[in-house]
């Protein structure tokens, strides 16, 4: 058995083209460090190109079909419309043995944290930190964005700007940005005014804070106490975040539990002071096992998961975002370090979510031919990208102290991003066409009618709405196919009407999905990918197909490449046995596979690889390469 060490670093969302570029700037010593003694190459992503999706490639070796995480949510066909979905976030909802296991099982240490589909723990005699992401397990208050000021009326949830439906695709993908909440201020001492700082949804629950207005009118946010603990006031500061509050809120099962969130002063405008609140994480248990946290919280202090503002549109919201971020990916590395020295692990996996957040509002703008592209704007959104790659430069700084020259370190990103100048909605094409009814008022699916249904987190599937499967359905077993020919002809029909572009660049039943990986009982009956700069969502002209909101990844066949902006992920590996400098010449020879990393993971310990992998070693990675 080999005595070296993994360290895996799951950058999310990592353009390899624009490390390159930023790189060769010299302003990232640690990359540079990095691609001098190792290899970096493109990687394939999975149908659709979604982070559970790949992440589950990555970890079990095997194809979407096999693993069955196609998306955010698991759901047998069978099961009642309305039961609840195994969310990606839970382990449970990858249905292949995972490299964790393996290892786990040969006696070897796995560490994983803020890892996608951790929790419950599957990783024997090792060690789950921080699980999530989307909804993490032990996040009690979202994000929120407070409007502060003496002239405004009662508190009332406003829906952030951008935000859209929650049943449509794009949301599936990127989340939505924190609810804005306008808050109204009471008298308080001195000419003070003072107001609360309520969750959202949650009108039984304690303000989380109050913040003390000072001045005529709105002038300066003073101060801010929280709910529990010390009770002593905590500064917020214009720009910066503020030292941890704590309080206590309940669980959904009423259960109290101590969180800690921070607050930041965002500016102020004639409506008021703007405050944000960072997720309101718990402070212990979210850890296996777990007493870990405790230890955790008191050397490194809290942690939050959700990044609490989109970067975009001014510096404000960028900086939060970074500053954010950063302490984030520290965080997570000190964290891994602390472990690492005090109990020993010999596999690390780690996620982190920056590169996915900074893409999706600032790729379409770099596009010199598109219809975002501000000549006055690029460059502020070229150096978005840039200072992302900054903060990520000492962020791997951080993880690389855990690497010696017998660790073998893999950074790899599940994808990237690719301009998505027009949005495509594919409810409203199915209406239009007879194949999905929609009821009036609400807008549900109208199942005694409608011959077909999507699933909004599994965005690359469309469903046969079938009699005898779906406890709903109304298409005849003998009508299945003509259905399914039905959807294909009326996605490979679908044309922009602008350009005349087909919008969709591959659609194929499920029994002839086997070409591309997916197959499998409960996953969708058609499946599609779009066309290069297509994006799935409700368009901002609430059309069909209409002008975008922002660039997605997901939606787009995950080959799509336009100068500098690639959907393709990557994988840059260095460490004994490793070529340096090695670029496969993919166009010729075929691109490595997220598919292929745990079998590889598995070659270098000795280890057989995952059970259901399909993927093959990564030879010609490796110095000898068979």
């Amino acid at each position: 058995m080999s005595g070296k060490r993994l360290l895996h670093l799951g950058f999310d969302g990592m353009n390899l083209l624009l490390l390159r570029k930023f790189n060769a700037e010299g302003i990232l010593p640690n990359f540079a460090d990095l691609l001098e003694r190792g290899s970096a190459n493109r990687l394939l992503c999975t149908i659709p190109a979604w982070t559970p999706t790949n992440w589950a490639s990555v970890l079990t070796g095997a194809t979407t079909g096999t693993h069955g995480l196609g998306g955010w949510s698991v759901r047998a066909k069978a099961d009642p419309w309305d039961a609840p979905r195994l969310r990606a976030e839970d382990s449970g909802a990858i249905g292949a043995e995972t490299i964790w296991e393996v290892a786990g099982n040969a006696g070897l240490r796995c560490f994983a944290g803020f890892f996608p589909s951790s929790w419950p723990s599957r990783i024997p005699g090792g060690y789950v930190v921080a699980p999530g992401f989307r909804y993490p397990p032990f996040a009690l208050a979202f994000p929120e964005l407070y409007e502060i000021g003496a002239d405004l009326a009662a508190t009332t949830p406003a829906a952030a700007a951008g935000a859209l439906d929650p049943t449509t695709t794009n949301l599936a993908e990127t989340g939505s940005d924190a609810p804005l909440t306008t808050v109204a201020t009471r008298p308080g001492e001195a000419g003070e005014q003072v107001a609360d700082l309520t969750v959202a949804g949650h009108a039984d629950w304690p303000a989380l804070g109050t913040v003390i207005v000072k001045g005529a009118g709105v002038a300066a946010v003073v101060r801010a106490t929280g709910a529990a603990g010390d009770g002593e006031p905590v500064a917020v500061a214009e720009g910066a975040w503020s030292d941890w509050l704590y309080a206590n809120l309940p669980d959904e099962a009423g259960k109290s539990h101590q969180v800690a969130y921070r607050l930041r002063w965002m500016g102020a405008d004639g409506h008021g002071v703007r405050i944000l609140r960072s997720e309101a994480h718990r402070t212990n248990g979210f850890t296996d096992p777990p007493e870990l946290a405790a230890e955790l919280v008191e050397r490194f202090g809290p942690f939050t998961g959700i990044f609490s503002t989109s970067p975009r549109p001014t510096d404000a919201e960028l900086d939060a975002c970074l500053d954010e971020y950063r302490d984030q990916g520290l965080w997570l590395a000190r964290a891994a370090r602390y472990v690492q020295e005090k109990h020993g692990w010999d596999l690390h996996f780690c996620h982190w979510h920056l590169f996915d957040t900074i893409n999706h509002a600032h790729v379409n703008p770099l596009d010199p031919r598109g219809p975002e592209h501000d000549p006055d704007r690029v460059d502020w959104h070229l150096d978005a990208h840039r200072k992302a790659f900054v903060v990520a430069d000492e962020v791997l700084g951080e993880y690389l102290k855990l690497a010696d020259d017998d660790t073998w370190v893999f950074l790899n990103a599940d994808h990237a991003m690719a301009p998505a100048h027009r949005w495509a909605s594919i409810p409203a094409l199915l209406e239009q066409k007879g194949l999905l009814s929609l009821k009036s008022g609400d807008g549900d699916i109208d199942f005694a009618t409608s011959r077909s249904y999507l699933i909004p987190e599994r965005g690359s599937e469309i469903f046969v709405n079938l009699k005898g499967r779906e406890p709903q359905g109304s298409v005849a077993p003998e009508d299945y196919e003509l259905v399914q020919e039905q959807i294909i002809d009326a996605l490979q029909d679908w044309r922009d009407p602008n350009t005349g572009k087909k919008v969709v660049a591959l659609a194929l039943k499920l029994q002839d999905a086997q070409v591309i990986g997916i197959w499998g009982r409960d996953n969708g009956d058609v499946i599609f990918t779009f066309n290069r700069g297509f994006g799935w969502g409700t368009p901002r002209n609430q059309e069909a197909i209409g002008p975008a909101w922002e660039a997605l990844h997901g939606s787009q066949i995950p080959t799509s490449e336009k100068g500098l902006l690639t959907n393709m992920g990557c994988l840059v590996t260095a460490g004994p046995d490793f070529k340096a400098g090695y670029e496969r010449d993919w166009e010729e020879t075929g691109l490595m596979r997220m598919i292929d990393i745990a079998p590889t993971i598995a070659h270098l310990f000795g280890l057989r690889p995952p059970a259901q992998s399909q993927g093959a070693v990564l030879w010609d990675l490796l110095e000898d390469d068979g």
